[in-house]
């Protein structure tokens, strides 16, 4: 009996170490402390998905995404603004988003003299190629995604062609 009751009070104490979460706030060098723990949404009633949770001062914080996923909407957050569900209506022109694209890679594209162009639109995206023009060839800098909704920045890796957000 005292073997088991040595162990639940090791179990617990580890336990707690591995899901106690102590963090910074760099902005007024406050220490916070928090629990995180696995938690299941339901949405009336209704299993939805697991994820994981931060406990602090009696309240529980959740992943927006998990939210919106759970009840089948859009999440996006734009400057200061979460939204879920609708939308704004944001609509990034050609022009804008090579303009984005190239104050992205800045530095590369004035040292390498990289040229811009559209290749094509893709699920709600301007794909913008970027290139080097030689005399006898042209070398592929890389192929950008310019989302014509939130003006996010993606970029294919040309050897996997797996997009990656900037």
């Amino acid at each position: 009996m005292k073997d088991k009751l040595k162990g639940l009070v090791i179990g617990i104490t580890i336990g707690s170490m591995l899901t106690g979460v102590t963090a910074y706030a760099a902005g007024n060098n406050t220490i916070v402390r928090a629990v995180v723990k696995k938690v299941t949404l339901y949405i009336d009633g209704k299993k939805t998905t697991s994820t994981n949770a931060l406990i602090y001062n009696g309240t529980t914080y959740i992943p927006a995404r998990s939210v919106s996923n759970s009840i089948a909407k859009q999440v996006s957050l734009q400057g200061n603004n979460l939204y879920i569900g609708k939308q704004p209506k944001t609509k990034i022109t050609e022009e804008h988003a090579f303009e984005l694209v190239y104050n992205k890679i800045k530095k590369e594209a004035d040292k390498l003299s990289l040229n811009f162009m559209l290749q094509g639109i893709e699920n709600n995206s301007f794909v913008i190629r970027v290139f080097e023009d030689h005399d006898d060839y042209i070398v592929t800098y890389g192929f950008y995604y310019v989302n014509q909704s939130t003006g996010k920045i993606s970029k294919m890796d040309i050897i996997t062609g797996e997009i990656k957000e900037l």
